[in-house]
């Protein structure tokens, strides 16, 4: 596998999560943006702010209906789009959605799953699309936990994060392989959520268990580097303004002495994985994005400074989507959706990717110097 270097510092990513809910209905945000249907106008603004790279999901339930036979209708006009648009994509294989019938804890998960990648393959090389990497499974760490654990989504299991973990970092390893097989050398991306989870003062449990939640985020990776170095390139963080909590207790803010500033929770990262690094999804609801999307480009423009090697930070989502839970507007990133699909851009937003496309040409000085 190849190091990573993506067309844009900044990278945008449609909402692409396909799973079903505790109450077995199935989310399709891509559906609900109908990014779909204005793929080409949603690429042409990336493109209008600076960003040749963006994130996709595959919806596997609707190419994979019936075992074996793969129909790439749904993804076809974003994938035309992308190409047309000069827009790379990094793919998710698995955004936690499976065809129906098909048990995610399954002895035969990992094996479809890389079926799967290795069809894309083909058909993205037949389509001529260019491809920026991929992500095999998306944020196992967070579909251990909730699905896993809390019973909120597919495979609706309580208790069993740990098993569920591993069954999903098997199918990492079987996605690697058909990639490998397919002659595929983009770069590998995990996304995996970037936390920091303080305990109470004075209680030695509550400090053992956000310990161990903390540990935890970084398990699957952990895993996947000891078991074959080269199945990650790029160690991607999903890193949001609720990601620093009090164990058991309320978020914590920028303000509070106990919050983590970004730049040395990637520099700890670093340390750790020894792997480039990006920001695999990051951004805030409205009406925080730009002061998030502000103190983010500072943070990331420190820890390049400090030699962290950050490849990029993807905006995600980069435009209004509908709640997982129950359908609401939510409004963020940079391109703003209407009433009636219209899509328009946010000028502050506009504004701090512009400032984060910028690191990039501050990076390549430093490297020069």
């Amino acid at each position: 596998m190849t190091a990573c270097r993506f067309r844009s510092f900044a990278l945008g990513g449609f909402e692409g999560s396909t799973h079903r809910r505790r109450d077995r209905r199935r989310v399709d945000t891509i559906a609900s943006s109908a990014h779909d249907l204005h793929a080409r106008r949603d690429y042409a603004l990336m493109r209008e702010m600076g960003i040749a790279t963006t994130r996709e999901a595959l919806r596997w339930h609707l190419i994979e209906r019936e075992e074996g036979r793969f129909d790439w209708s749904s993804a076809l006009p974003i994938v035309h789009a992308a190409r047309d648009a000069g827009v790379e994509v990094i793919w998710d294989i698995c955004h936690w959605g499976v065809p129906e019938g098909l048990d995610v804890m399954s002895p035969e998960f990992p094996g479809r799953v890389a079926r799967l990648a290795r069809a894309a393959v083909r058909m993205l090389r037949a389509e001529g699309a260019p491809v920026g990497g991929w992500v095999p499974v998306n944020e196992m760490s967070f579909w251990a936990w909730a699905g896993g654990d809390m019973g909120h989504f597919e495979p609706w299991l309580e208790g069993r994060g740990y098993d569920l973990k591993r069954q999903l970092f098997r199918a990492h390893l079987a996605v690697i392989e058909e990639l490998r097989r397919a002659g595929a050398r983009e770069p590998v991306v995990v996304a995996e959520p970037l936390i920091n989870v303080v305990p109470e003062v004075g209680d030695p449990e509550s400090a053992r268990l956000a310990h161990g939640h903390n540990e935890g985020s970084f398990e699957v990776v952990d895993w996947l580097l000891a078991e074959d170095r080269d199945s990650v390139d790029v160690v991607g963080f999903n890193h949001y303004p609720h990601n620093q909590w009090v164990w058991g207790g309320p978020q914590i803010w920028l303000d509070d002495g106990r919050f983590r500033r970004l730049a040395g929770l990637l520099a700890d990262a670093h340390a750790r994985f020894g792997r480039p690094l990006m920001l695999a999804e990051t951004g805030a609801e409205e009406p925080r994005g730009d002061a998030w999307m502000a103190y983010v480009a500072e943070e990331v423009g420190r820890a390049l400074a400090a030699g962290v090697p950050v490849e990029g930070i993807c905006v995600y989502p980069i435009m209004d989507y509908a709640g997982w839970d129950n359908d609401r507007h939510v409004p963020c990133g940079p391109i703003r959706r209407d009433a009636v699909q219209g899509r328009h851009l946010r000028p502050g937003q506009v504004a701090a990717i512009r400032a984060v496309n910028a690191l990039r040409e501050g990076r390549r000085d430093a490297r020069a110097a």
